[in-house]
């Protein structure tokens, strides 16, 4: 009897350990979280090469070696947040009156240039002064906007914007970043390029420029950064001119992230274990347009049939294994201006060749349809980018199933513009990149802009013009929404363009880098990532990047 009871407690001891072990390992690991600590060195491969970093004398829109740079080491007035809304950066705080003409910001306190001089607002006056005057050379669209704005100062740290007419999107301008006044305010503009601050700039970001050659960028983080400090210490940016050259030292360890576009063939390869693939939308699109100005495309029937015969999903299976994304108007999916129970009808071939014959337009002997006479045979220009050219032939082939024949003409890039630019085409397939975070599409599809703008299908529409133009000036976000989304249904009507695909950059990065959000849903209600604002908005978040971390119990537990 007692040797039974002994064996009972022994039996009871026993399994009272393995619970309380068991209890103390979930308590561990479930309480235990990962703690970012600063160190390590992060190298990323860049398939471009830089040019000039200063924005006042390079357009870094079409640079990206300088934007990923500017994004790194300079700072707005304001900076675009995962959700695509403005938020304050080197301006504290703004406000804007009931007009919509007239922004007041305030300069945040304490902030210094990497060479431990103060910021002040002479250097917020003179980079816009620079950007207003003559000898700029940077991004158009930028002085587009400024030249017309009328700056004051209010105080030390205060100053106002005054613009000719209500403009929504103008905080997207004030992204621009700030430079300073005491490195460039006295020297003349035609010197810029070869002063110092041309070889190692200056700014107030998250990074400063320790090293800048032909062949690689080398920053180190700003320890008094007035967001705090990158955990990361340095970030090493690598040129290559051979993809596989880049995508072979990733796999070999020796960078640790890439970034393409998934129009590049990199997307195919299969990437090791240790390799994390993310991707998230760029904030442009590859379009296919027609030239509404003369016959038969003026034909909005015609037009209809067309895009009726194009399947815009097969198209992207096809050419990119379904790694780009479709959308059906020149509203961003990505965009809160994004009415997405807006849609083309359904596209067929059974359902475009009827629409076809209700035209007039019959086969001929040789499959050719034809009215009058006249076959249908287009010609649709494009340039050598290797997408554009493959979608070219893909439009071409599809629509040769619904009797149209397509002759693809492969352009330089400067030939495919000055060809858009003077209305000189029948079709053609061609991008907008950096459309930004505000859906602005005045310049775009405003009847102002068919003869001298990039309206390039010379669209001229009362009804269109009315709500974009309302929809740029209004400050009311209910009352935009509503323009824009019957703008999106009168687009579909009229049928100017037919947008084909939205590209996603794929940012291919080792596993131990930790911290990073390009995939992640812009909120927590969001089951897709923010839109991209310029590849160099994969940085948005730097200072919350990590290499290196411990683990940490944390002593609040929730008791069940």
């Amino acid at each position: 009897m007692v040797r039974r009871i002994r064996w009972q407690i022994l039996i009871a001891v026993v399994s009272s350990v393995l619970v309380l072990t068991l209890m103390s390992y979930l308590a561990i690991t479930t309480a235990a979280v990962q703690r970012p600590v600063e160190g390590g060195a992060y190298v990323e491969g860049l398939l471009y090469t830089l040019r000039q970093i200063n924005p006042l004398i390079e357009d870094s829109s079409v640079d990206q070696g300088a934007s990923d740079i500017q994004a790194l080491i300079f700072d707005g007035l304001v900076h675009i947040g995962p959700t695509g809304q403005s938020e304050p950066a080197l301006a504290l705080s703004w406000t804007v009156d009931q007009t919509g003409q007239i922004y007041t910001f305030v300069l945040r306190d304490g902030v210094r240039w990497h060479d431990g001089t103060p910021v002040s607002i002479k250097d917020v006056l003179f980079t816009i002064g620079a950007i207003q005057g003559p000898a700029y050379a940077g991004n158009p669209s930028i002085s587009a906007i400024w030249r017309n704005v009328t700056v004051d100062q209010i105080d030390e740290r205060t100053f106002s914007c005054r613009l000719n007419a209500p403009f929504a999107a103008f905080l997207e301008y004030a992204t621009f970043p700030i430079l300073p006044a005491h490195l460039l305010a006295n020297i003349p503009p035609e010197q810029w390029a070869t002063t110092p601050f041309a070889r190692l700039p200056i700014g107030t970001g998250p990074y400063r420029v320790a090293e800048l050659s032909a062949g690689r960028a080398l920053l180190r983080a700003n320890p008094n950064y007035y967001r705090g400090r990158a955990f990361i210490d340095s970030i090493e940016l690598r040129y290559y001119d051979n993809p596989q050259a880049a995508l072979n030292d990733l796999i070999r360890g020796e960078i640790l992230g890439l970034s393409f576009p998934s129009t590049n063939e990199l997307r195919t390869y299969n990437l090791p274990r240790l390799i994390t693939r993310r991707s998230a939308p760029l904030d442009g699109y590859t379009t296919l347009t027609f030239n509404l100005r003369s016959a038969p495309l003026a034909d909005l029937g015609l037009r209809r049939a067309l895009a009726t015969g194009l399947d815009r999903q097969e198209l992207i299976t096809r050419l990119f294994d379904g790694q780009a994304l479709a959308l059906d108007t020149p509203i961003l999916p990505q965009w809160w201006a994004a009415a997405p129970e807006v849609g083309w009808p359904p596209t067929g071939i059974e359902r475009a060749t009827a629409l076809l014959t209700d035209l007039g337009y019959v086969p001929g002997v040789d499959g050719v349809r034809m009215r009058d006479g006249k076959p249908l045979v287009f010609e649709l220009i494009t340039d050598g980018a290797p997408d554009r050219l493959a979608a070219a032939q893909e439009v071409a082939r599809q629509w040769s199933l619904i009797g149209v024949t397509v002759q693809v003409q492969q352009l330089d890039a400067q030939e495919l513009q000055r060809r858009l630019a003077t209305h000189d085409f029948s079709i053609a397939i061609h991008a907008w990149q950096r459309l930004g975070a505000d859906p602005d599409i005045y310049e775009l599809w405003h009847s102002s802009q068919a003869q001298q703008g990039r309206n390039y299908a010379g669209l001229q529409d009362t009804e269109i013009d009315a709500l974009i133009g309302r929809a740029r000036q209004e400050t009311d976000m209910d009352t935009r929404m509503s323009d824009y989304s019957a703008f999106q249904r009168r687009f579909i009507d009229l049928a100017p363009s037919i947008p084909l695909y939205q590209p996603l950059l794929f940012y291919t990065t080792s596993s131990t880098l930790g911290g990073i959000t390009i995939d992640a849903p812009a909120t927590a209600n969001s089951s897709n990532p923010p839109l991209l604002i310029g590849r160099e908005n994969r940085f948005r978040d730097i200072t919350r990047w990590f290499l290196r971390s411990a683990r940490e119990i944390r002593g609040d537990l929730r008791q069940p």
